[in-house]
């Protein structure tokens, strides 16, 4: 397999899925809220399984002894508006 990407692989999501609901309930956050329970079904928590495991065999090809792969990260992205979670490769900061 060639090095280069290929053209129809993704760029920039490993995969996304939907939540059935959250505690507390979106209008109920605050800044005091100490923790937020997202539920899926068991559907969703295969898709996102899934997406965190691609995620995780990508990043640990990279070599941990160089910079990048020093900062190579998961990142969680939970979008409370659209009842989505999505898995992205991202870079802790410096």
């Amino acid at each position: 397999m060639s090095k280069d990407k290929d053209e129809n692989q993704k760029e920039f999501t490993f995969g996304t899925c939907d939540f059935s609901f959250t505690s507390p309930e979106r209008r109920q956050l605050s800044p005091q809220t100490p923790v937020l329970n997202v539920t899926l079904s068991f559907e969703n928590a295969l898709k996102l399984n899934l997406a965190i495991d691609e995620c995780v065999r990508k990043i640990n090809r990279y070599k941990k002894s160089t910079k990048e792969g020093k900062r190579a990260a998961l990142n969680l992205a939970i979008f409370l508006n659209q009842g989505r979670v999505s898995v992205n490769e991202t870079r802790l900061k410096k």
